[in-house]
């Protein structure tokens, strides 16, 4: 579980978002280091709870809120062969030339490398002539 400060609009349970980085304006906040400094750049969180605390803020339309935060299961592409439900794998991406399948072949929140758990194995997927598995995964922290 992580601490983290988002927007009123965004902060409701089951809320999700990718943290893209710092704004300029955050670089000189005094809460920086609550705010932007828990997260990891490129990754998904999922609002679990939120905090009766708010702070002004430039960005936000005016007000954050305090929230807790942890990072979903994500559905991902992969190789029959390694997608085995309760293994821990280093995630390598599969190949699709096709750019509306990118939510599952490349998702947003997750890298190539990352250790990742699979949690269940959800259909089965097809890009160019090749089979793969769709499977929920979590990654694995150091």
């Amino acid at each position: 579980m992580t601490i983290t400060l988002v927007g009123e609009k965004l902060a409701k349970p089951g809320v999700e978002f990718i943290y893209y980085g710092p704004a300029d304006p955050c670089k000189s906040c005094r809460l920086a280091r609550v705010c932007v400094g828990n997260l990891e750049q490129g990754r998904r969180y999922k609002v679990v709870r939120v905090r009766n605390i708010e702070h002004s803020c430039p960005l936000h339309e005016g007000k954050v809120r305090v929230v807790e935060v942890i990072e979903p299961a994500i559905e991902v592409a992969m190789e029959p062969r390694v997608a085995i439900v309760g293994s821990k794998i280093k995630l390598s991406f599969v190949e699709c030339s096709d750019p509306e399948k990118q939510a599952l072949t490349r998702p947003e929140g997750l890298f190539e490398g990352d250790i990742v758990k699979i949690l269940e194995i959800l259909d089965d997927f097809e890009c160019d002539g090749k089979h793969y598995k769709v499977a929920r995964v979590m990654r694995e922290k150091e």
